[in-house]
């Protein structure tokens, strides 16, 4: 059941509007969108623009706010051209509704679904981001999102319960990135020639140790990079002559190939999977962290400008092309 609905949100939302679509337009097929998750404006369910006193001359004016069976206000909505990319100035829109609303949830609306928590539960000054849903039909998250808000299955405990997960998994995240620039920093080399030095003790002399250890380069590096350099069979592989533009350019794919349409996707995901392909057949997997790629950002550009891909750099390293991917 929750998948039919979802479907029918992707079709709402996403395969059956036009690609200029304005928002006065998109607003309605958003209410529609509503309806199939059970939300009734007829019925109070759904305040449309409500114009709200925020102090003695200001006015509040979210898109949407949905209220339960006892007219309590139980989230905030906030919709923008599909067209346009979510960026970080619609977030602080939908952000200062909540803060005014008081409300600990908040959904932005647009070429993806994000949902927002501002709550104890998140150790954050923000808002925090819990999950960003694409419009693909049987799209587990989107199954997830009707559960969580459709009004016959919405509850306090559901999304609390969601939440601790979301934020487990965030948690997991940064404290992974932090173990591992811990572990790669130079002063833990020192404590692993120190580990190395104590497990010989015992058979060896510490002189003996020391000299060994002081003729060893002893390096910590990430598995992920090692671990994609794959040797691919000659016949799979050209040139770089073959793959250059006549300008002499490096060779670089987009996957989509549509620049706009990557560009689009990368400000969803603020993630891409650089793979670079080496005349040897040998290839090399890199994660861009693309937290600072703004809408003013150009695609080829930035990649062109990392040092490996500078003219003669990477004539010079034997690149062939570069492949870069929102996919991993």
């Amino acid at each position: 059941m929750n998948y039919n609905k979802w479907n029918e949100i992707c079709f709402l939302l996403s395969d059956n509007i036009k690609t200029d679509i304005n928002e006065n337009d998109f607003e309605q097929n958003v209410i529609q969108a509503l309806r199939v998750l059970d939300w009734k404006e007829y019925m109070g369910d759904i305040q449309v623009r409500p114009s709200l006193p925020v102090g003695a001359s200001n006015r509040l004016t979210p898109d949407f706010i949905i209220n339960s069976a006892e007219k309590k206000n139980l989230f905030v909505i906030e919709i923008k051209q599909p067209s346009i990319p979510l960026s970080s100035r619609f977030q602080q829109q939908l952000f200062s509704y909540m803060r005014q609303l008081k409300l600990e949830y908040g959904i932005l609306i647009g070429q993806a679904i994000q949902i927002f928590y501002d709550g104890n539960l998140a150790k954050q000054d923000d808002p925090i981001l819990l999950e960003t849903i694409k419009f693909t039909k049987d799209n587990s998250k989107g199954e997830k999102f009707v559960e969580l808000f459709g009004k016959e299955s919405h509850s306090a405990l559901l999304l609390k319960t969601f939440t601790l997960n979301s934020l487990k998994k965030i948690n997991r995240r940064e404290e992974h990135k932090l173990l591992t620039k811990e572990i790669l920093s130079e002063n833990y080399r020192g404590k692993i020639v120190e580990l190395i030095k104590q497990k010989f003790l015992s058979e060896y002399d510490g002189e003996l140790i020391d000299a060994v250890l002081g003729e060893l380069k002893i390096e910590v590096t990430e598995k992920n990079i090692a671990s994609n350099q794959i040797q691919l069979p000659k016949s799979q592989y050209r040139k770089p002559s073959d793959l250059t533009n006549r300008n002499g350019k490096l060779h670089i794919e987009l996957v989509p190939q549509s620049e706009e349409e990557f560009k689009r996707r990368l400000l969803l995901t603020k993630t891409a999977y650089i793979t670079t392909f080496y005349e040897n057949g040998r290839t090399e997997q890199k994660t861009w962290n693309a937290h600072s790629f703004s809408e003013s950002s150009g695609v080829l550009g930035n990649i062109r400008s990392r040092p490996q891909f500078r003219k003669g750099k990477w004539q010079e390293l034997g690149i062939e092309k570069v492949l870069v991917s929102i996919e991993k």
